[in-house]
């Protein structure tokens, strides 16, 4: 085992009505200290779920203006964060809340570096390091996939340019998350496997590293047979909020660096990572078994 630092300074809300926003929020909120929060989301689905309504309702009580900017669109871009981060300067903002998935959570990263910098938002996607301030982020995660609410980075793209790059600074872990399973009972379908599949792509991308740690390894093994076995569970029962439980945690611990503590580069990257019906996966899951169900999904 290599020598590392892991360091995240979230602080998680999880579980139903134990993470819900409305037992927990007001009284972060008020603990921040901040007086205009700008509430930014993607689509109307945070609307149908309730997520929007408790966040909002949260504010209220805790005596926060809220400032709501929605629209951010799937690989989110540079031109919305800017819109963001003007509204952000107009109206005094001093807190971001995100309720949405991992794009509305990615972009609002960017928004919050950007409002502490005077130029452009792109400039910091080039160059990071001049991320030197940004606002507080509080995130409510509407769907298990990227695990954003639980990193400091994001992906933002720009279309004039055709380019898509990350964006990262201690500065952008969330202070607070929210996760509750309730909100990602109305995830369609099809939307919900395509993040069962971006879940295994973050572990299988951290599984396939030279020298591995034993550690590292069993937690790894352990969170994807998770997603193997809870996914149709979820299918076949969308309100089953126990595997909705275990496939949002699996999700938000797949990027904040637990289960790889940053070993060696990775021997072999993986391109392509979608898979066989569900029910050809191998239980228990060995490396072994991993190796092969990629051979056979390439």
């Amino acid at each position: 085992m290599q020598s590392f630092a892991y360091h995240s300074p979230t602080k998680l809300h999880f579980g139903v009505g134990v993470g819900a926003v409305a037992d927990h929020m007001a009284d972060e909120l008020t603990s921040s200290g901040c007086k205009t929060a700008l509430v930014v989301t993607g689509g109307g689905s945070v609307r149908r779920n309730g997520a929007l309504d408790a966040v909002l309702k949260a504010l209220e009580a805790a005596g926060v203006r809220a400032v709501e900017i929605s629209g951010i669109e799937p690989n989110p871009r540079v031109t919305s964060v800017d819109r963001a981060t003007t509204l952000c300067r107009a109206e005094g903002v001093d807190l971001v809340v995100v309720v949405g998935g991992g794009s509305t959570m990615d972009a609002s990263k960017a928004i919050c570096a950007a409002a502490g910098h005077d130029g452009p938002a792109w400039d910091l996607v080039l160059d990071n390091s001049l991320v030197t301030d940004a606002l507080p982020l509080m995130t409510v995660n509407t769907i298990a996939a990227t695990g954003s609410e639980y990193d400091n980075s994001a992906v933002i793209s720009n279309i004039e340019t055709n380019e898509k790059l990350p964006l990262a600074s201690d500065l952008l872990w969330p202070v607070v998350s929210f996760i509750d399973p309730a909100y990602t009972i109305t995830v369609p379908a099809r939307q919900t496997v395509a993040g069962y599949c971006d879940i295994m792509s973050h572990y299988l991308e951290q599984y396939f590293v030279k020298d591995i740690s034993p550690v590292a390894e069993g937690l790894i093994e352990g969170i994807l047979r998770t997603v193997i076995r809870n996914t149709p569970v979820v299918l076949e029962n969308p309100a089953d909020l126990n595997a909705r439980s275990e496939l949002l945690w699996a999700s938000t611990l797949g990027c904040n660096g637990i289960d790889n503590t940053h070993f060696e580069a990775m021997a072999e990257h993986i391109e392509k990572h979608w898979f066989a019906p569900l029910e050809a996966f191998p239980v228990p899951f060995s490396r072994k078994d991993v190796v092969e169900v990629l051979k056979r999904s390439l």
